[in-house]
């Protein structure tokens, strides 16, 4: 059993969400460029800010960790390790608000929570999604050293309407390489 843990980095703290972090997260979420590529609905109601962190609280960690992201003691948003077992992989998801894009806080998130992901589960590859219009998401992969490996066409609707996605990976034994050389 996988237990919850708070992992600390250079500028943030990682942590699980709490009931506590509602108006931070109804705070971030109400800004019209935050969720530009998401499928969150439109608008981010207190009801569905509600919804979000009991699933949030709720999941189990052998499988699903979320990371609440705080700086200077404000939740400024989420990040999430979805664990496959089955197949020995996890997807990685993670929002951030938008005052906060173009710092390097979500590779800084990034970095440290798939270091743990590798060291906490049996896993040999980790991926993300991300949709083609959204360059600052894609350049958060590039910097992991994640490797384009495809594109889903119209893959999923969101809002409606179909969108492309990119695939992004990196493989247990590239993530290390990465790391002996850091």
């Amino acid at each position: 059993m996988v237990e919850k843990v708070e992992i600390k980095t250079f500028r943030l703290l990682l942590r699980p969400f709490e009931l506590s972090d509602l108006e931070d997260v109804l705070r971030y979420t109400s800004d019209p460029q935050w969720g530009l590529y998401l499928p969150d609905p439109r608008p981010y109601t207190k009801e569905v800010g509600e919804r979000f962190l009991s699933r949030m609280i709720l999941d189990n960690w052998d499988t699903n960790p979320s990371f609440a992201i705080v700086l200077d003691g404000e939740v400024i948003g989420n990040f999430h390790f979805n664990v496959d077992p089955k197949n020995k992989i996890a997807e990685v998801g993670y929002t951030i608000a938008s005052n906060h894009w173009g710092k390097g806080l979500v590779a800084e998130v990034a970095d440290a929570v798939i270091d743990w992901g590798f060291l906490t589960y049996d896993i040999g590859k980790v991926f993300a999604r991300g949709q083609v219009p959204n360059k600052r998401s894609l350049r958060v992969m590039e910097k992991l050293g994640m490797t384009r490996e495809g594109l889903l066409r119209s893959h999923y609707l969101e809002h409606g309407e179909p969108k492309d996605y990119y695939v992004y990976g990196i493989l247990r034994k590239e993530w290390d390489a990465r790391k002996a050389n850091k």
